[in-house]
């Protein structure tokens, strides 16, 4: 069986570690161990959430009531649903590129990623794009790059540029584009938190 990997966050949301549950999901109590030496980050809150990396490992707050070094010992206080892992939001900075599908425009235009989460991105564009409008782009931060489709929502409001600033969302992703965007996330958030 597979790690079930977590991302522990504070009760604010603030990511403090990744973790491996060493216990089935569903115990009474949980057992996780700390990654990346991150343990004494974490031991200095009473209450944490652990979002997990994929479907199958469920999402909760937690209360810690032991450590030994590593590890862990977490009574579950309450369910998250699994939309806490989609708004996972995490500032990042990359450039990229997108491509059109509608036929509005042509060719290849540069991007520049204001933040990712699991369901979408919000991007710099110089190019004007319209609500609704479905680009390709193309994500560097993933173990590979990776072309998906996104779907704009609509420009935000942005002091920071005079590019616009485009709020976007995911859409006909597979499962293993899903898989690689989460892991993403995750790694980005974690490599943050240092």
């Amino acid at each position: 069986m597979a790690d079930r990997l977590y991302l522990i966050l504070d009760s604010q949301g603030v990511p403090l570690a990744n973790a491996v549950l060493e216990s089935p999901p569903n115990s009474e109590v949980l057992q996780i161990r700390i990654l990346g030496g991150k343990e004494e980050a974490v031991a200095a809150h009473r209450e944490i959430q652990m979002i997990g990396m994929d479907d199958s490992t469920p999402n909760q707050v937690g209360v810690i009531i032991r450590q030994r070094d590593d590890k862990m010992v977490i009574q579950p206080t309450a369910a998250l649903g699994p939309n806490a892992r989609e708004n996972l939001r995490i500032v990042t900075d990359f450039s990229s590129v997108m491509y059109p599908v509608t036929g509005r425009w042509k060719g290849q235009r540069p991007l520049r990623a204001k933040d990712l989460s699991c369901g979408g991105i919000a991007f710099w564009s110089s190019l004007p794009l319209d609500e609704r409008e479905i680009v390709e782009m193309v994500l560097p931060v993933t173990d590979s790059p990776l072309v998906v489709k996104t779907q704009i929502l609509r420009e935000l409001e942005d002091e920071t540029s005079s590019e616009p600033l485009y709020a976007s969302k995911f859409v006909d992703l597979i499962q293993d584009e899903e898989t690689l965007i989460r892991k993403a996330v995750f790694s980005i958030q974690i490599d943050s938190a240092d």
